[in-house]
């Protein structure tokens, strides 16, 4: 395994694995032959009703930045975020917007950990 620095360095190992290390920025770049590292479990699904997680939303201080999010989407995904009967974590529209407000995906498995006990 190696340590790169910029995006251009991991490219040019064309390594079978590239972690990115969020602390510095750096990528951790496995390359053939080496042991990978252990992956971490897939995230839960938490499914939560619309209600519990506009409140959860609400109480993290988000509510208006998706609403503002939603809005400037297509049709279709208003429609989903105004009438889907469950919200689930995994959706990839719930993970786009989470990405497009600079969440993590720790940060949003713990707002619907959140929405869970609303």
């Amino acid at each position: 395994m190696q340590n790169v620095k910029t995006l251009q360095e991991r490219d040019a190992l064309n390594p079978v694995l590239a972690v990115h290390v969020e602390a510095d920025g750096s990528w951790d770049c496995y390359l053939p032959g080496d042991d990978l590292p252990p992956m971490p479990p897939p995230q839960d699904n938490i499914a939560v009703t619309p209600s519990q997680f506009r409140l959860a939303l609400l109480q993290s201080g988000l509510l208006d930045a998706v609403e503002a999010y939603v809005a400037a989407q297509p049709r279709p995904v208003q429609i989903e975020y105004g009438f889907a009967p469950r919200i689930h974590s995994q959706n990839p529209l719930i993970v786009a917007a989470a990405q497009a407000l600079g969440l993590t995906d720790g940060q949003r498995s713990a707002l619907f950990q959140l929405a869970e006990t609303l």
